[in-house]
């Protein structure tokens, strides 16, 4: 194969690579996430606290009680895991270990700190947040009996394709990397 073939082929192949490394880190955190909420705060905890609480299937019903549980029960524990995951506290996510990854600044070569790790993942999580949003308003679909398709979670899933598009673009940044300042690059350690 002569140099040109190579050099060709690297073109494609290594963002090809890196975008592939990209999604499954994230998909590996978002299952080790899903398995820590649902199975130890929502299961293990919550499914024994509830009826203490007084917090019953009526209860859930209520689309502003709804926002609050899963606010507090789902979305925060996830935004503490990359907030301080992502940040130069850890040093990476276990996905982005696994896949040998981590978030540093764009412009020099050491990792983010809270407060750019909190903006990264207050715009990295966004779109999960505005479907949350259209899952739960006005009438939680769960018991909305004609349910339709709400405007706010395609925003969310539309939001969710631009940002796992926008890494195939020659930067192979998100948005929400190239507005934070940050980036992720391949770490061999």
């Amino acid at each position: 194969m002569s140099t040109q073939a190579r050099e060709n082929k690297d073109i494609v192949i290594k963002p090809m690579k890196y975008f592939i490394k990209r999604i499954v880190a994230y998909l590996l955190d978002c299952i080790l996430c899903y398995l820590s909420v649902m199975v130890i705060i929502q299961w293990g905890i919550l499914s024994n606290l509830r009826e203490q609480l007084g917090i019953t299937d009526k209860w859930f019903e209520s689309s502003i009680n709804l926002e609050i549980y899963v606010l507090l029960t789902i979305s925060l524990p996830v935004w503490i895991y990359f907030l301080l995951m992502d940040s130069k506290i850890a040093k990476g996510s276990f996905g982005k270990r696994l896949m040998k990854l981590a978030v540093q600044e764009k412009t020099r070569d050491e990792r983010v700190g809270i407060p750019k790790s909190l903006a990264r993942t207050t715009l990295k999580l966004l779109p999960w947040e505005i479907s949350h949003l259209g899952l739960i308003f006005p009438t939680p679909i769960y018991f909305d009996e004609d349910p339709e398709i709400r405007v706010l979670t395609i925003i969310g899933i539309l939001l969710t394709m631009v940002y796992v598009i926008s890494l195939l673009t020659k930067d192979k940044q998100t948005i929400y990397d190239s507005i934070t300042g940050t980036k992720v690059i391949e770490n061999a350690r």
